[in-house]
């Protein structure tokens, strides 16, 4: 009977939407908290979701909406139900070349692009790596590399005078905070391809110094936490009002090695490191607290599975994103062995998606590689995946195959129905020169908008920020060259937590 009423009450809002053409429901928050049905908390970074978007009763509910009301309305009926008045439409992101920041509006589809010569209180030319921004828009957030003379920063960044009509905005310096020291050397292990073994080893990933990277929020806290990629730091940092301080640094032995970011459910109680490394097939689980934000380790959980009493694995993880409060996606990249794989693997799984439980403390994988861009799988290895709309995107890059990227061929994106989660459904391959354009390659970040109306795509190596239109995965915006973007990365929308 509640199957049924669940229904029906689906196909009401439907017919009824339909008829007055109006949006879903009106802006504005709403209270809740965590259940068994999978209703999820609020985030204080994203107060203003719509009530239809928190009434999750469960994957019933949300076939019913799919099968019998998403294919009946319009795109710009769809948009309507789906946007959130209050939110500010702002995906921000770096150039590694021209060390630009940029602020990007996924409405209007404009570009600001602000010079580090044009901030406020910014000191000199520093190389740039990744990208934070507060819900209101208020307060960006940008972290650099250390360098021979300067030490890796995160610098926090007031936004003020932002005017779309012109194009322009006001940039200051809020708070510097120092996370190492001038000419600190990278401590990734040293690594080579191994006989017979078709991995090569990417230069790129090889930094000589140290780089911050990952910024994530805690959700219902003051703290975010940047990962010191090359050195296997973690920063913890609180922000106050005007201020951004070091809360602590945490270097954590067996657990924080090769972590590019600490990724939380939505209420903030669970943590996902993962092992942005060749070899490393380790997703680590943390206990948050949301007090002091400090982490401890909770387990392990290892991507591999056993064939016939054979170890095979699947290693390299860059991002995770979460499904609900226990369920998360991770993809892999690796194909091969290299020196350091251990004696006792048997074989690798090779570009994959996997599901983690973080009650269970399992992993399964759901998605095989292809073989060919027709087929359904993980055809180049998968940099990042995005939880949108009961389905999966992943960022396709073609970076470790070879020992120079520059010889990358191309870069994908996939998109997957997960309305069985252990059983994704493909859907879709956008490809260069087809749905991309034509050079496209290395398909690095997914930034999905808070809203879940688009997903804009960051390839730092062709050049190209794609936006895609969720309600039919199309492409509706490209920023690229002629935009002035060289070499665009370390996106983050308004409203994420990641």
């Amino acid at each position: 009977m509640k199957k049924l009423i669940i229904f029906l009450l689906a196909i009401m809002f439907a017919f009824s939407s339909l008829a007055i053409g109006q949006t879903f429901f009106s802006g504005g928050s709403s209270s809740s908290s965590s259940s068994s049905s999978g209703e999820m908390p609020h985030n204080h970074y994203d107060p203003f979701h719509r009530a239809y978007d928190r009434a999750q009763s469960g994957i019933e509910w949300q076939k019913a909406w799919k099968n019998n009301y998403s294919k009946a309305i319009s795109r710009d009926v769809w948009h309507g139900f789906q946007k959130e008045d209050g939110l500010q439409p702002l995906v921000t992101g770096i150039d590694y070349t021209t060390r630009n920041i940029y602020i990007f509006n996924y409405e209007t589809d404009q570009l600001i692009t602000v010079s580090q010569d044009d901030i406020l209180g910014w000191h000199g030319s520093l190389p740039l790596q990744h990208t934070a921004v507060s819900a209101d828009g208020e307060n960006i957030w940008v972290s650099t590399d250390a360098t021979d003379h300067e030490p890796p920063r995160i610098i926090r960044l007031s936004v003020s005078r932002l005017d779309w009509e012109d194009e322009t905005v006001r940039l200051s310096v809020r708070s510097k905070v120092e996370v190492g020291a001038a000419g600190e050397p990278a401590t990734l292990p040293a690594i080579s391809q191994a006989p017979g073994s078709t991995q090569e080893i990417a230069t790129w990933i090889q930094a000589a110094m140290t780089q911050v990277h990952g910024p994530t929020f805690l959700p219902f806290s003051d703290f975010m936490y940047w990962t010191e990629y090359p050195t296997d730091k973690i920063h913890l940092i609180k922000n106050g009002k005007i201020r951004s301080e070091l809360e602590s640094t945490v270097q954590i032995p067996d657990w924080t090695e090769q972590t590019h970011g600490i990724f939380f459910n939505s209420s903030g109680t669970l943590g996902l490191g993962t092992g942005y490394y060749y070899d490393n097939n380790i997703i680590d689980v943390y206990d948050t607290n949301r007090v002091t934000g400090e982490l401890t380790p909770k387990a392990q959980i290892k991507l591999e599975i056993d064939v016939d009493g054979e170890k095979f694995i699947a290693p390299f993880t860059h991002l995770v994103d979460w499904i609900d409060e226990r369920y998360a996606y991770t993809v892999t990249m690796q194909h091969d062995a290299t020196s350091a794989t251990p004696t006792d693997v048997d074989g690798f799984v090779g570009p994959s998606v996997w599901l983690i439980d973080a009650v269970d403390m399992t992993a399964t994988k759901v998605i095989d590689q292809a073989m060919a861009a027709a087929q359904g799988g993980i055809f180049r290895s998968g940099s990042d995946v995005a939880v949108v709309n009961n389905k999966l995107y992943i960022a396709e890059e073609d970076s470790v195959r070879q020992e120079d990227v520059g010889d990358a061929r191309d870069g994908y994106i996939s998109v997957f129905d997960i309305t069985d989660r252990l059983n994704p459904v493909f859907l879709k391959r956008l490809e260069p020169g087809v749905d991309l354009p034509i050079g496209y390659n290395i398909a690095h970040t997914l930034v999905k908008t808070k809203d879940n109306r688009f997903v804009l795509v960051f390839s730092w190596h062709s050049g190209w920020v794609i936006k895609i239109d969720t309600y039919d995965d199309t492409v509706s915006h490209i920023w690229g060259p002629d935009d002035g973007l060289v070499m665009p990365h370390g996106g983050y929308a308004a409203g994420q937590i990641r």
